[in-house]
């Protein structure tokens, strides 16, 4: 039995009840219960009018243990089918919500992963009809007329079971892949590479000629997807802009990558679909990107964070999130550069505009070195301790009083940095205001306290740098493991909001990312 008349995803997201952020939910029609057929619903409703909302508003509030809030991303469906014209769910068979999901499609047991279990709560006023979930779920606990589609791992309101009010547990997994795990992931299985890389005739074929111009030189899919996701994000003269139109017809997309400006449905559409013509099995994900920390330790999503991103498929991995979407969302750190020799490879991108890269002036210690700092601090021991003229010389205990003074002179100059660089550390990290200002500059601060840091450390600034491709060029030049480097690309993350976002998030743990990435330098040293 269908549960609902199947609907079209078309680009130009035409309004219906029951959409992503819809004020008042449908359903899905009727089922049979325990199975049955779930077709198209239209998931993508209202995304671009919720992004231009005058009044923000809350839609989920979220209480997670998961470590790093900022890879949070909050998933409703995935878009799977593709007619060049549209994607949209493809019509699955559903079942009755099991008590514990199955291992997600294609994740080996090599892959680190924690288990998170996040409790979500929907506000009244928000009424869809697929359950938002981390992803991928491990098995969710809730009251109420839900159905669970096996190959998205959704669930699906029945006999008009809506979000609205919802309170309910997610239990999930937080999969890290590395590098080097993505570049190596071997074939995937037939039937679902021919049903994931397939694009029709219609589609125009600047999208294939672009994204092989784009990918020129890669080894391996994973670098492929890695150079997409780049180009759009840093290096391929987008601009993140909500009030373009989506457009309509087989040439939305070749319309996209010559304009190059829209919003969050352009680059994952477009995205996928470029990785398809490489032969990267694709699909579009849609749900919201990473809430707001709240000060009672919850999570705020709002209408603002509705999002869609493309999840692309890697052989012992699974389905793995990219994000091609400047300033919106975080970078998957897989996709960074963690050691030396990673297989990712090595970006060279140029600012956007301007950044938060360190300042050219060396720190104290540096430029003593450099014979460049003020002359009291760094001046010849020799002119520190010269004798006062004149021809009569000085009394043995003056002379004796001179000759200790300089000894502590030569003993305090090679101090004298260090407790600058101290001082400053200090300040840069300790507290701040509570406002957004205070928080934008705390944040700032940071940034050029990990820059020079890594001057410190001789890893010079390049100022024609995004601090994403800064951060990237640290964790390679410093040769930072995996948890030095993640802190790294999260306080680079947090720049790129205060500098980019039109709504930037709150940033929470800025200066204990920093102090880590600090270890990691002097560890590597």
């Amino acid at each position: 039995v269908a549960l609902g008349v199947a609907l079209l995803v078309p680009l130009a997201l035409p309004a219906m009840r029951g959409g992503l952020l819809a004020g008042t939910g449908a359903g899905v029609g009727a089922g049979s219960g325990n199975g049955g057929m779930i077709s198209a619903v239209n998931p993508l409703v209202s995304l671009r009018d919720s992004l231009n909302v005058d009044s923000d508003r809350q839609v989920l509030s979220l209480r997670t243990n998961a470590e790093d809030l900022s890879d949070m991303y909050v998933r409703i469906v995935s878009l799977d089918d593709f007619d060049g014209t549209t994607w949209k769910p493809a019509q699955r068979h559903i079942v009755g919500v099991p008590d514990a999901f199955p291992t997600p499609i294609g994740l080996g047991p090599d892959v680190r992963r924690t288990t998170v279990r996040t409790t979500i709560s929907a506000a009244e006023s928000y009424a869809q009809d697929w359950l938002p979930m981390p992803y991928p779920p491990t098995g969710v606990r809730i009251g109420g007329n839900w159905r669970y589609e096996p190959v998205g791992m959704t669930l699906v309101g029945d006999h008009r079971q809506t979000t609205r009010g919802a309170t309910y547990l997610v239990t999930s997994l937080d999969v890290r892949p590395t590098a080097r795990q993505l570049a190596s992931a071997p074939k995937p299985p037939d039937a679902l590479r021919r049903e994931y890389t397939d694009v029709p005739p219609a589609l125009p074929k600047v999208v294939a000629r672009t994204a092989k111009e784009v990918t020129s030189g890669a080894a391996n899919h994973y670098e492929e997807a890695v150079k997409l996701q780049e180009w759009f994000a840093e290096d391929g003269g987008f601009r993140y802009d909500t009030q373009v139109q989506v457009g309509r017809g087989p040439n939305a997309i070749a319309n996209f990558l010559r304009d190059k400006q829209g919003f969050c449905v352009h680059f994952s559409f477009t995205m996928a679909a470029m990785a398809r013509t490489l032969g990267i099995p694709a699909r579009v994900a849609v749900g919201f990107a990473p809430g707001t920390p709240q000060a009672d330790g919850t999570v705020s999503v709002s209408l603002k964070d509705a999002h869609a991103w493309p999840e692309l498929y890697f052989e012992g991995v699974g389905w793995t999130r990219f994000e091609p979407t400047p300033t919106r969302g975080t970078t998957p750190s897989y996709t960074r550069r963690q050691t030396p020799d990673s297989a990712l490879p090595d970006p060279a991108l140029p600012s956007r505009g301007s950044s938060a890269a360190p300042s050219p002036q060396a720190s104290a210690s540096e430029s003593c070195a450099a014979g460049s700092a003020a002359p009291a601090v760094c001046a010849a021991p020799s002119e520190a301790v010269a004798a006062p003229g004149g021809g009569g010389g000085t009394p043995g205990g003056l002379r004796a009083a001179l000759l200790v003074l300089g000894a502590l002179v030569l003993l305090a100059l090679p101090l004298t940095p260090l407790l600058w660089r101290r001082r400053a550390r200090s300040r840069r990290l300790g507290a701040h205001a509570r406002s957004d200002e205070g928080a934008a500059e705390h944040t700032l601060a940071a940034w050029r306290e990990l820059t020079d840091s890594a001057w410190d450390h001789g890893i010079a600034p390049d100022e024609s740098l995004t601090p994403r491709a800064a951060a990237e060029r640290i964790v390679r030049l410093g040769e930072l493991d995996e948890e030095a480097g993640a802190a790294v690309h999260r306080v680079a993350d947090a720049v790129e909001q205060v500098l980019y976002a039109p709504r930037p998030r709150s940033a929470t743990g800025v200066a204990a990312d920093v102090r880590r990435a600090l270890t990691g330098l002097r560890a590597s040293a």
